[in-house]
């Protein structure tokens, strides 16, 4: 009799622990964070001018971006999180540069700076601490253009942004991201020439959850 007691309070004593790691672990990735990113990007701008030797042209450039970045997520499903974000660039990117004239006389540059993008990922629990996910984002960037023959100008670009992800929870705290992201922007004209940028990364992030 003895034993069957011992046997039942230790069965017991198991599937407590067992629900309590099942519950602990589903709330990974769940909440709000904050954190920063880092990405190795690629720019490109494609050119239409009424200039002949800018029209037509484009530059293509690599560069880095670091950006902070906020996020919530919530359960969808016991497997599926869907978390929203929002992210800032602190730092300004290299837009490229193309020269129109023999040589380089002449030449039509661009820097991109305050881009700001707010996301949806929809993600799938792999395991109780990974999380593959695929993202869908709006994006605005300022664009500073600059002509050495003539005013450049500053516009703003919106766009949509289509990326691919995996989420680790390195504890319970802290969250480590890694994604690719392809993003297309709209056309906008500074003074005689109209550019439209696509940018794409590979993106790391570190975030720190509450």
């Amino acid at each position: 009799m003895k034993s069957t007691t011992l046997a039942l309070t230790a069965a017991t004593l198991l599937a407590s622990a067992g629900t309590a790691f099942a519950q602990n672990t589903q709330q990974n990735f769940v909440g709000p964070a904050i954190g920063l990113t880092v990405s190795a990007v690629q720019n490109k701008v494609d050119f239409e001018s009424t200039v002949p030797s800018i029209n037509g042209q484009n530059t293509q450039t690599n560069d880095t971006e670091a950006a902070l970045i906020a996020s919530y997520g919530f359960a969808m499903s016991p497997d599926w999180v869907g978390t929203v974000g929002i992210s800032y660039s602190v730092k300004s990117m290299d837009a490229g540069k193309v020269n129109y004239t023999a040589g380089t006389a002449q030449s039509f540059s661009g820097t991109f700076k305050d881009h700001l993008a707010i996301s949806f990922a929809p993600g799938y629990r792999v395991g109780p601490n990974a999380l593959v996910y695929g993202k869908l984002a709006f994006h605005q960037v300022k664009a500073e253009y600059t002509d050495t023959a003539a005013a450049g100008g500053t516009n703003t670009h919106t766009g949509t942004g289509i990326g691919l992800g995996v989420a680790f929870a390195l504890s319970p705290k802290v969250e480590l991201r890694t994604e690719y992201e392809m993003v297309n922007f709209s056309s906008e004209k500074a003074n005689l020439t109209t550019g439209k940028p696509k940018m794409s990364g590979l993106t790391v992030g570190l975030l720190y959850k509450f």
